[in-house]
């Protein structure tokens, strides 16, 4: 285990692997390349229950969705994984190494739902796809040996559709939900003062000849008021902690209770290195003892 991500990174880079670039290469293409670096970053996976791989039903076509079992008796609460890589990449295999961690950590059964990407898919298909597979989950509880309200956990594009999740439940006056573990938010919509990347991300997410921030898509630009607790976690070196901060703030002036954890010299994405960094595993074991707080306090 690595102490830094500096001593992590160098490491990492004499395996000659970098991450895909959409902008530079066909999108397959960046997708190939950027699995091959996800797969890099995973050490020995955790003890497991058991896997099940199935598909939902969902107004798009068929949902991939894996369950990832922890050991021991169930039945099992029930956290809803949502991975970033922007949109656009990444599936079920790319965040193993977080998802399994987070299983054996939490005590809980990880259902890491693979949306339909970008650009192929712009919103709302993310965010409804994740509605579906959470209401095919409550219908079936006693099939998947789970119980209660899930946890949505988010990571960076992840959290931002975890977010709009909540929202529309909330709008929908639908209690669904234990609450929120958001790691570094990607939620305040496009910037025309960041990096061609981010804009691009947002650009396909929202959609060509759509407003970058209308449709509800944004969650920073909707209404915060009444949403479930929330645990948020980033980097102290994420180029996008100001959309964390912000977060945590308008929460805070609504009179939410939300809890911020600020990782010191972390970049964004960090999770994917919980097999060689040691501060990204801490940070995944805070937002454990976090879940498991919260089921406990609920029981």
């Amino acid at each position: 285990m690595f102490k830094t991500f500096q001593e992590a990174q160098a490491f990492h880079k004499k395996l000659g692997l970098d991450p895909g670039d959409p902008l530079s290469m066909p999108i397959q293409e960046a997708r190939e390349k950027q699995n091959l670096y996800f797969d890099s970053l995973k050490g020995v996976l955790p003890s497991a229950l058991k896997i099940i791989d199935l598909y939902v039903e969902g107004q798009e076509g068929p949902i991939p969705v894996r369950l990832t079992y922890p050991l021991g008796p169930g039945p099992f609460h029930c956290v809803i994984f949502i991975r970033g890589a922007g949109w656009w990449a990444g599936g079920l295999d790319s965040h193993s190494q977080t998802t399994t961690t987070l299983a054996d950590l939490s005590s809980c059964v990880v259902c890491a739902i693979d949306y339909y990407k970008t650009p192929e898919y712009c919103y709302p298909t993310q965010v409804n796809q994740v509605m579906e597979v959470l209401s095919h989950l409550c219908t079936h509880q006693a099939q998947y040996q789970i119980q209660g309200k899930p946890i949505l956990f988010g990571e960076s594009a992840g959290s931002t559709i975890a977010l709009s999740v909540a929202q529309k439940l909330r709008d929908l006056k639908d209690d669904a939900l234990h609450g929120l573990v958001l790691f570094y938010c990607n939620a305040d919509g496009f910037k025309p003062s960041a990096r061609k990347y981010s804009q691009w991300v947002w650009e396909q997410y929202i959609g060509k000849g759509r407003p970058m921030n209308d449709n509800g898509a944004v969650p920073l630009q909707e209404d915060l008021n009444n949403l479930p607790p929330i645990w948020l976690a980033v980097g102290e070196d994420d180029p996008l902690i100001a959309d964390t901060q912000k977060l945590f703030n308008q929460l805070s002036a609504l009179g939410a209770t939300p809890q911020l954890c600020v990782i010191p010299q972390l970049p964004h994405g960090f999770l994917m290195w919980t097999a060689s960094l040691e501060p990204a595993l801490k940070a995944l074991e805070k937002a454990s003892h976090a879940i498991k707080s919260w089921f406990k306090k609920r029981a």
